[in-house]
């Protein structure tokens, strides 16, 4: 496949995919906020940030999304006033913690490998979550206003009940559509940059660079190398097992795929709109350091376990 046909595929698969992924994301946070938001967000306002974060990487383990979609469901969180230090851990533990990942190495590795992988990048991504909390960082945020729906009256837990499910699905799919709307330039301009970047860059440019950098180095630069790369749940598999093939490592793959699901050129363009410039880099320079250390944990454990 040469480059300009592999860029036009990834545009219409990747695009359409994802747009309909986000306005699916988006539907249902406006649904599970209509009927429990008020509720969620006083437990939450009840609990430790510590347990609020551990609740968050919970949720973020068993939730597959890809980094883009991920956006949508912060947003709402945002807009809700839940502590940031929870918004943050959910953002890092839903694509970290990738059951593409997990599938991988349960198939050509251990159970045990598996669990490595598990403790490691949830305890990670409660530990940058409350990092970024203590920090400081929520002064970063950017919070808009909710997307326009054409004057409908809004349905929250207080007054969901007294609601038909016809107008409360009505409501959900005009906020979701609206929220698709508003963030539609930025999804176009990130797909565009991400399909080009897979469309020219080869998986033997990233195997080559193990005959550059040796050993923990180059689990730190294939998760530098990742950071641009959009890669959602299902590319995952396909990509780790053809490089695994190629002859790397399980440590410097699984660096790459978490570092190219945790973030990506798209996704950074798309949080954008909710973070400022200390912010977007902040949460690099975290998915890059999980990914990092995810690696070499399980550079560890591929060898001792």
């Amino acid at each position: 496949m040469n480059g300009v046909q592999a860029v036009l595929e990834f545009i219409v698969y990747e695009g359409t995919l994802l747009a309909l992924l986000f306005y699916g994301v988006a539907l249902a946070v406006t649904l599970l906020q209509q009927g429990i938001g008020r509720k969620l967000n006083d437990a939450l306002g009840r609990t430790s940030l510590e347990t609020g974060a551990v609740l968050a990487a919970t949720a973020g383990a068993v939730t597959p999304f890809c980094s883009c979609s991920t956006v949508p469901v912060l947003s709402g969180m945002l807009r809700s006033r839940v502590r940031f230090g929870v918004c943050f851990t959910f953002l890092i533990a839903s694509p970290v913690i990738n059951e593409g990942v997990l599938l991988v190495l349960l198939r050509q590795y251990s159970v045990s490998t598996a669990v490595v992988f598990l403790l490691v990048a949830s305890m990670l991504s409660v530990a940058f979550g409350l990092l970024v909390d203590r920090a400081g960082m929520a002064r970063y945020v950017r919070l808009e206003a909710q997307p326009d729906v054409d004057g409908a009256t809004r349905i929250d837990s207080a007054t969901v009940s007294r609601v038909p499910w016809p107008s409360r699905l009505r409501f959900a799919s005009m906020a979701a559509w609206g929220e698709l709307r508003a963030s539609a330039p930025y999804l176009a301009v990130g797909i565009a940059i991400g399909a080009l970047i897979f469309g020219y860059v080869p998986q033997d440019a990233i195997v080559a660079l193990q005959q550059r950098y040796p050993g923990i180095v180059l689990i730190f630069v294939l998760a530098l190398v990742g950071v641009p790369f959009y890669v959602n749940s299902t590319m995952v598999v396909p990509i780790a097992l053809a490089l695994l093939e190629k002859g790397l490592s399980i440590g410097p793959v699984t660096a790459f795929l978490v570092s190219s699901a945790g973030t990506s050129i798209p996704e950074m363009i798309m949080l954008s709109r909710l973070f400022k410039a200390p912010l977007l880099v902040s949460h690099v320079v975290t998915i890059v350091a999980s990914a990092t250390v995810i690696g070499i944990a399980l550079e560890w454990a591929a060898h001792f376990l």
